[in-house]
Parts: C-alpha cells; structure tokens; sequence
C-alpha cells in the first residue's frame, strides 16, 4: 500500500501541474479515511493542525524580528527562515505536544501588515496523539497561510490552506486543512509570550472520497467540534 501510495502520488503531482488539482487526487483517493475517526480523533487532527498553523505564525514572526534587527534601513519583501532556530517554539501550542524536526519557511510581506506564509521545505514534525511517524506539513502553490495585522484596532487575523503528509509505520497517510473564508482566526499570544494560539475561526479537514469535518476554536484555541456531525 505504501509504495502504491507513493506512485498515486507522484502521478498526480504531474497532472496538478502547480496547483492544488494534484493534492485533491492524492487526499480524495488515499487520503485519511474520515468515517473511520472516533470523535476523539477528530478532535486530536483538528488540535494538531490547528496547532501546527499556530506554530509557523509565531516563528514567521520571530524570523521576522531578527531579519528587521539585522537590516534595519531595508524594506523587507520577502526572506527565508529555517526553523530548526526556533525548535523551542513548539512549546507555543497549549493543546498539542509537538516536536518540530525541520523545515524551511518562505515569508513574504506582501503589504505593510500583511504576510503570507509557504514552505520552501515541508515542515517535518512529530505529534504523538495522531501518529507514530514523521508528519509533512506542505505549503506551496496555492498553498499558504494569510496573515494581517491591523494596527488600529490591535488584532491579528489569519486564515490558512495546506496539504499533512503522515510517514506512519503503516500506510502513508494524506489529508488537507483549510481555513473557512467566512470565519478567519484571531492570533493571539500571551503576555509572557509563553501560549500562541488561533481563537474564534473555523477550518475544515478532508478525506478521501470527498469527506469532510470541520470544527471552530475558542477564545483560547482549543478545538470545538459541532454538537452533531
């Protein structure tokens, strides 16, 4: 099943041609099986990818502090971040525990307070409460996670689209997670800067054969799943 899954894979990355077409093949035909999840599961995917998109904020934000310290006179447009610098920011995510491994992000400014976030290298991080192996986190192509910042009334809001790749022991696993348009997140940290989290959005996971579930946040980032599904 595992080299089948590979194939399936590379075949429609070579039909999707730099879009999300060959990602939707992937997910739609071997992707995580959604009717199979408990509740609690659903709940420990939506926690750990919401957490994971909570996570690359902050470092995008942390990359960004250092790049404006070290080139203070230059108008900042875009710059890379390795986030095998920021391995600590992990602990940012309250509900998941999470070990990041390695990766390379690709921030663009895009505007003065706007930001959008892509992998040039997947994320590769480790969550015990959905896998037992390596999970990919992609964003590229049309791909990435929508940041703004709006000075006047203080907030923070992101919304976000990627492709998880799970390198479990058995069968390769694939899924995508998108925030919902209508209802994007608000960032938010702590004042000790100890808890990053993604408050009041709503997102979607997917599955094969076109299954869905989605879920909201709270007021401190901790997954709500609706009361009937």
């Amino acid at each position: 099943m595992k080299k089948w899954s590979l194939l399936a894979f590379i075949s429609a990355l070579l039909m999707g041609c730099g879009s999300n077409d060959a990602e939707d093949v992937v997910v739609d035909t071997i992707g995580l099986d959604i009717d199979a999840l408990s509740t609690q599961d659903k709940q420990h995917y939506a926690q750990v990818s919401t957490d994971i998109n909570t996570v690359l904020i902050y470092i995008a934000g942390q990359c960004f502090d250092a790049e404006s310290e070290r080139n203070p006179d230059m108008a900042l447009t875009g710059f890379n971040c390795n986030i095998a610098n920021y391995k600590d920011s992990a602990s940012q995510a309250q509900y998941t525990s999470l070990s990041l491994n390695s990766g390379e992000l690709v921030v663009t400014r895009t505007a003065k307070s706007t930001f959008k976030i892509q992998t040039k290298d997947n994320v590769k991080f480790h969550a015990a409460s959905i896998s037992d192996g390596t999970l990919n986190y992609r964003l590229e192509d049309d791909n990435a996670i929508h940041f703004t910042e709006d000075e006047t009334t203080d907030t923070h809001t992101a919304t976000f689209r990627g492709f998880f790749r799970d390198d479990k022991t058995i069968d390769v696993t694939y899924w995508t997670v998108e925030s919902i348009s209508s209802t994007p997140f608000n960032y938010e940290e702590d004042n000790n800067n100890q808890h990053s989290w993604l408050a009041g959005g709503s997102a979607k996971l997917s599955g094969k054969d076109g299954k869905t579930f989605d879920w909201t946040t709270s007021t401190t980032g901790e997954v709500v799943l609706p009361l009937t599904e």
